[in-house]
Order: C-alpha cells, then sequence, then structure tokens
C-alpha cells in the first residue's frame, strides 16, 4: 500500500509540474505576443517635408504628427518625439506623407547640400533600378541596403525594359555575387524615362532613382555597375548579416 500510495504522490507532483510547466510558457508566449501588439508612440509625416526642414520646426507647424501603431511593425529606429538634441537637426531627403520618421532621416544641417544630406565625407551616387530590383518600392530614405550584380563570363545580352520582361541572357558562366554588402539609401524618387529626371508620373514605368551614401571606391563601384552590370538591391535590418562570397561558385552555365 505504502508502495503505491508513494507512486500515486509522485505521479499528481510530476503532473502538477508539467502543468505548471506549461501554464508557465503559455504565458511567455502570451507576453511575446502582447509585446508585439502593444502600441507605441511614432512620428509620421502629414505632409510632404522637404529635404533640409528642422525636426522641431516640422514638428511645430503640424507637419510631423503622433501616431500610434503595433510595437511589432515599427522600426527600432522609429522616432517618438522630438526631443532638444534632435529639434536641430534636419531632414536628409524629403519625407512623403504618411511616411514614419526615422533616426538616419535625421542629421545635422551642415551636411546637407544642395538639398540632400550626404554624411561625413560621402558622396551621392543615384543608379536607376526597375521596382522589383528596388525591392518592390519599399526601400526609401534612411534605409540600409546591400547591392548585387549579375554577371556573365562571356557578357551579359541586353534585356528588356521595366515595361516589359526582363530577356537577358548570358553565355559561359552565369553568377549573382555582392558588391556592397552594406550601404545607406539617402533618396528614392521615380525615373522619367523620357527625360532622365524624377516624376511621380512614370512610376507605372516601373523605374526608380536610387540615391547612395558611398565613398569614392564604392562609388566608382556603383557606377559601373550601373552602366554594364545587373544591379539588383536587399532590403537589411540591423540584424541582417550580409558580407563577400568567399570563393566563386556559379549559379548555373547556358
Amino acid at each position: 500500500m505504502k508502495r503505491r500510495a508513494l507512486t500515486i504522490a509522485l505521479a499528481l507532483l510530476l503532473a502538477v509540474i508539467g502543468t505548471g510547466a506549461v501554464l508557465a510558457y503559455v504565458s511567455r508566449a502570451n507576453a511575446r505576443a502582447m509585446a508585439g501588439l502593444k502600441a507605441v508612440t511614432v512620428l509620421v509625416a502629414q505632409q510632404q517635408i522637404p529635404a533640409g526642414t528642422p525636426a522641431g520646426a516640422a514638428w511645430q507647424d503640424g507637419s510631423l504628427r503622433e501616431e500610434q501603431l503595433p510595437a511589432g511593425s515599427v522600426s527600432t529606429d522609429a522616432v517618438g518625439s522630438i526631443t532638444a538634441q534632435l529639434g536641430s537637426l534636419v531632414m536628409s531627403t524629403d519625407v512623403m506623407p504618411g511616411q514614419v520618421l526615422l533616426r538616419p532621416m535625421l542629421v545635422p544641417a551642415v551636411q546637407v547640400s544642395g538639398g540632400l544630406a550626404i554624411p561625413g565625407s560621402m558622396v551621392a551616387v543615384t543608379i536607376p533600378l526597375c521596382l522589383p530590383a528596388a525591392v518592390a518600392g519599399y526601400v526609401h530614405a534612411g534605409s540600409q541596403v546591400a547591392i548585387f550584380d549579375t554577371f556573365s563570363s562571356q557578357g551579359m545580352g541586353s534585356g528588356a525594359g521595366c515595361g516589359g520582361s526582363s530577356g537577358s541572357q548570358g553565355s559561359g558562366t552565369v553568377e549573382t555575387r555582392v558588391v556592397l554588402p552594406r550601404v545607406q539609401v539617402l533618396a528614392v524618387g521615380a525615373a522619367d524615362s523620357s527625360q532622365g529626371g524624377s516624376t511621380t508620373g512614370s512610376q507605372s514605368q516601373g523605374s526608380v532613382l536610387v540615391t547612395l551614401a558611398v565613398d569614392q571606391a564604392d562609388a566608382e563601384r556603383v557606377i559601373q555597375l550601373s552602366e554594364t552590370g545587373l544591379p539588383y538591391l536587399a532590403l537589411l535590418t540591423q540584424a541582417s548579416q550580409t558580407g563577400f562570397d568567399i570563393g566563386s561558385q556559379p549559379l548555373f552555365q547556358h
């Protein structure tokens, strides 16, 4: 009887421990889910804010307004309020209506050149991209991107424009490789295919102009890629890991 009672007691104890562990796991899972749904305050542009506008002035005139968004849908770089430290900083590029203000968009006024803020000793270089190659429009000022190129050992054929299917075909060994593993985007605009300028009406053509902050050596790579290669962007987060490929393994051969 004593052995049987001891077995029953032990079984009950294990059941209690197991139930407690399940309840603790569920509680933690619920806490994580609620944390993602918890509303946080962010600043959202109510109208287009031109590059060079001080953040304090944009807040004072109502160009920026507080909005509540789920924490899980907001970048960690989102600005929640204009502090004294941020008030004197200016917009690095035009901020579009409905866009969440991100910390990388704010720079010291001395960095603004010709209406565009260029970090430190960097230079600004613009390349044209078809919309899919620009991450379907999700790349914006302040984004961090990796730049890839697809190339062939015997050259790539010319493909259709952004309005049609890409007919580019290479002969020999064809590869896609990282050209620059992490680059800051300064501005994004629609490309005017007829005049080479910037206009919103040409977005239907699927072409955009992406302006990047790079040093001289990387500017040379980006320009060469734009003129002779097939550039493609990947949108990065702070946790994204990108780097140059070790070795060179062909993706496929013709």
